[in-house]
């Protein structure tokens, strides 16, 4: 049934023999680059976001490695095959014979946004985020390397790979963190850069975390 279910979603959004120009180079672009335009987001957040702004950035980026983590275990122990295998559809993009199911994309992507939307002060980010997910989620989909409900384990497994790192957010997720501000807050000072221009985290700076 649910086999069934994935054919026919596949065949309603993957791209027809002959695409539209504009429609294949959007699909392209949100494929290949959205998600590096949101990892870029997500290092400016940690560098200039409001005070208080850099643990949901970490938890987020935690996320991402839990919840590729998680994509990898099933992988290994289950292979489904992409559209292209099986003859299905059209393809538009170049990609290898690798396991379909999760989405290593759409993983980081849900991860990203389900993470920050969390935290009262990263909402907005992360409805950005969340957007950006469905984006890629579709992309792929219309470029027949993956199947719709590809996208909907890869969201499953986000979900749960960010419930996961929030649930140990103040104990050892949180000792992490600490770690890491206090590595990130004596590079700069080392390297002598303008704490106006990269603030500190530690006490005494401007850019302070809980």
């Amino acid at each position: 049934m649910s086999d069934l279910i994935n054919r026919s979603l596949f065949a309603l959004i993957n791209a027809p023999a002959v695409p539209d120009p504009l429609a294949l180079l959007l699909a392209r672009g949100l494929a290949n680059w959205l998600l590096y335009l949101m990892m870029a987001g997500m290092i400016a957040g940690w560098l200039w976001g409001r005070p208080g702004l850099r643990k949901p950035f970490f938890l987020a980026g935690l996320s991402v490695l839990a919840g590729l983590g998680i994509s990898q275990i099933i992988a290994a122990f289950w292979y489904h095959p992409r559209p292209f295998e099986v003859g299905l559809g059209h393809q538009f993009l170049a990609h290898g014979p690798e396991t379909s199911f999760p989405s290593d994309h759409a993983t980081v992507m849900f991860a990203v946004s389900f993470s920050l939307l969390a935290s009262a002060g990263t909402r907005w980010p992360g409805v950005a985020a969340l957007a950006g997910a469905c984006a890629v989620a579709w992309a792929r989909v219309y470029l027949g390397v993956h199947w719709p409900l590809d996208m909907l384990g890869s969201a499953v497994v986000a979900a749960l790979a960010s419930v996961l790192v929030l649930r140990v957010a103040t104990g050892p997720v949180g000792s992490a963190y600490r770690f890491a501000v206090g590595i990130y807050d004596r590079t700069l000072e080392r390297l002598h850069l303008p704490g106006r221009i990269f603030p500190r985290s530690g006490a005494g700076h401007r850019g302070v975390d809980p």
